[in-house]
């Protein structure tokens, strides 16, 4: 079954979207599924005083201002053109900040937290077409310049979010979040830092349900847009008409503990990027901390990748880099493996106490991607016997592609699947196999080689066609 979402035309405005609700013709496969819920801030408008670039003076203007609209029940705090430079501030529910053209708040304590909530929150926004900068150059932290957390009814829209010492925006526990038209780049930091960015500087860090990121351009050093569902069950996820740059691309882990059901990307755009479309995790075994889980029902159509090193990855072995099975066999390595010799492991998706990792109903559709410097594609799983007929044979199961073409130096990898559709993969290597799969994995028959018939040589004649 596949969703559409609704498109709304019309303008935020102090804090309310006034819209025209247009839907699209629908086809009868499809079901309409509504964006999420935006946040309902009072038509009220505080203003912060203008920026005088000292940091005491414009951190207490922020939180004075910000402290007015909450006591009078929310509303907009605008921020006028100007430098501010700001030590950390937290919203509070009813409350949108509104940066004008021409406002820039600059963290005054670049590896320190700069804009972060506390509790369980609602109808939060941060809109409008200035800067939010957090001012790193060369040094890495572990503290999140953006943290918007146990919110129902967010909004992020139109604003910069830059030079960030750990990662950038961390939307996670919430529900109801629309991401638009937000750009984040390091290029002050990359000025720095001899055009390197800094480790760990995801972009945007994700949880919850009813989520939709979209419009938006993004480039860093770690995970361009990530999944977290760790702890939090993640659901109605749709990631749509962005374009992606430096970082690792578009990621659903490493720690899926708490699961994640419902799962759409399409539209997107990657250019220079590490990976494209990555699905990573592993037992709590050999995860420092966390572990697997349930990921199922996800999508990823109309993409176009160029100069991608590795376009697809799905790898159930994720420990805080990408290694693969028992061996930890670098991705270099992969395309001379013909026996990776990983131990049988017992698998129970149904009470899956050993927090082991499933990927269950993934579909790639009208994927393009050219000049991949690595695997074009790197499928694995566990060697996995399923603890009862109603369980999946792999803990990869039901993987379908349709009208994929992946060009680059090494073809695709696919190890210990079971029910996987190749039908429509089409993959050209410059060297060695285009496709190498081993363990058993369970290919579903169809017309593989085109001759109008399921037959027996369908899937030999089909690999064969690639020399």
């Amino acid at each position: 079954m596949q969703h559409l979402r609704h498109m709304r035309i019309g303008q935020f405005v102090h804090g309310r979207w006034i819209a025209i609700v247009v839907v699209a013709s629908l086809l009868p496969a499809m079901s309409v599924v509504a964006d999420p819920t935006l946040p309902t801030i009072p038509a009220n408008t505080f203003t912060v005083p203008a920026a005088t670039g000292v940091a005491t003076t414009d951190t207490n203007n922020i939180k004075n201002t910000i402290a007015t609209a909450s006591a009078a029940g929310g509303g907009m705090v605008e921020v006028p053109a100007g430098t501010y430079l700001s030590n950390a501030f937290a919203l509070v529910s009813n409350i949108n900040l509104h940066l004008d053209a021409g406002a820039t708040i600059r963290n005054n304590a670049p590896t320190s937290a700069f804009i972060t909530t506390s509790g369980t929150l609602h109808d939060i926004a941060i809109t409008g077409s200035g800067i939010l900068d957090g001012r790193a150059t060369t040094t890495t932290s572990g503290n999140n310049m953006i943290s918007l957390k146990h919110i129902t009814n967010a909004l992020v829209q139109g604003v910069t979010i830059q030079n960030a010492s750990h990662e950038h925006l961390v939307v996670e526990q919430d529900t109801n979040l629309t991401i638009d038209s937000i750009n984040i780049n390091d290029n002050n930091t990359l000025a720095a830092h001899a055009g390197a960015y800094l480790s760990q500087t995801d972009g945007i860090d994700f949880s919850g349900s009813h989520i939709l990121i979209k419009n938006s351009n993004i480039s860093d050093g770690d995970d361009n847009i990530v999944a977290k569902p760790s702890g939090t069950f993640c659901s109605d996820i749709t990631i749509t008409n962005n374009v992606i740059g430096s970082g690792h691309g578009i990621s659903v882990g490493g720690q899926t503990d708490a699961g994640l059901d419902g799962m759409t990307v399409s539209h997107i755009t990657f250019n220079g990027t590490d990976n494209g479309v990555r699905m990573k995790s592993g037992a709590a075994a050999i995860q420092t901390s966390g572990g697997g889980g349930i990921v199922k029902n996800v999508s990823f159509s109309d993409i176009t990748m160029t100069n991608v090193k590795t376009p697809i990855i799905i790898n159930s072995w994720y420990n805080a880099g990408d290694h693969y099975g028992k061996q930890e066999v670098s991705p270099s390595a992969l395309h001379n493996l013909t026996n990776p010799g990983d131990p049988t492991v017992n698998v129970n998706q149904t009470n899956n106490t050993d927090l082991q990792p499933f990927f269950d109903n993934v579909t790639y559709s009208n994927i393009t991607a050219t000049g991949a410097t690595q695997n074009v594609a790197i499928i694995y799983g566990l060697n996995s016997i399923a603890a009862s007929p109603s369980d999946p044979l792999r803990n990869i199961d039901n993987i379908s592609f349709h009208n994929v073409n992946l060009s680059g130096s090494w073809g695709a990898e696919i190890f210990y699947t079971s029910n996987l559709n190749l039908a429509g993969l089409n993959v050209t290597a410059g060297s060695g196999n285009a496709i190498n799969e081993f363990g058993n994995t369970f290919v579903l028959p169809g017309d593989y080689d085109g001759n109008g018939a399921v037959d027996g040589q369908d899937y030999e004649s089909w690999k064969a066609s690639f020399g």
